[in-house]
């Protein structure tokens, strides 16, 4: 594992910024009911993987680095530092997520695999009810605000606690790309914090309105303007 380490991280001594964070992840899993794969197979999957993410384009005499590792027999795990050798980034595609998506789903039919996901006519669609009505008081929605934002037990404030804590204990682990997740969770907390703090003045707002407006009505004010027959000139 060390050896692995060493030769991922020289890719941060190629980068000018000497960037920490330039590192990319990438997992696969089969699903239970697959078959087991052979070495080779394995070894095209990670191939294609980097291929499709710009780490080592076909006829590329300067790739980034990058290793997968298979500590079990259902998964594998790509780790690639994101500097080619003479020091310069990658073209990483912005639709990253959608092309390795569409280079998982050629595989699976490639290799005989169960299908991530059920195909499209057969997915139900699901209409999700309107979280507020037109009925519902401002005070009703104040409250249904204050069940998300509550400390003890809102939804939000428990995933801002969540993204709170794996930044803290993702920083102690060894691993570049903890680290880095570590980070991405730290900077997830600090927002997911503002927006609480937003929600709840939203939600005071709501539920004690200002004794000025609370009767006031957004109304339109017409100005007629005169005809050009009436006008006065000069």
């Amino acid at each position: 594992m060390s050896r692995w380490a060493e030769h991922l991280s020289q890719a941060v001594s190629l980068s000018p910024a000497r960037d920490t964070a330039c590192f990319l992840h990438l997992s696969v899993r089969l699903h239970p009911e697959d078959r087991r794969l052979t070495e080779a197979e394995w070894s095209e999957i990670a191939h294609r993987l980097a291929r499709t993410a710009g780490l080592a384009p076909r006829a590329d005499g300067g790739p980034c680095r990058w290793i997968a590792v298979r500590r079990q027999r259902d998964r594998l795990h790509l780790i690639a530092g994101l500097i080619r050798e003479d020091g310069s980034l990658p073209r990483t595609s912005r639709r990253l997520s959608h092309e390795l998506a569409q280079q998982a789903r050629i595989m699976e039919t490639e290799f005989g695999l169960v299908p991530a996901r059920p195909p499209a006519g057969r997915q139900e669609q699901v209409i999700a009810d309107p979280l507020v009505t037109a009925e519902e008081t401002p005070a009703q929605i104040a409250e249904k605000i204050r069940q998300l934002t509550d400390e003890t037990d809102g939804t939000l404030a428990e995933a801002w606690r969540l993204a709170e804590q794996a930044a803290h204990r993702l920083a102690e682990r060894p691993e570049i790309y903890a680290l880095r997740t570590a980070r991405q969770m730290k900077w997830a907390a600090r927002r997911l914090y503002g927006l609480l703090q937003g929600l709840d003045a939203a939600a005071e707002d709501l539920a004690n309105p200002p004794a000025l407006l609370r009767n006031a009505v957004v109304g339109t004010t017409r100005t007629r303007c005169p005809s050009p027959q009436t006008r006065r000139t000069r």
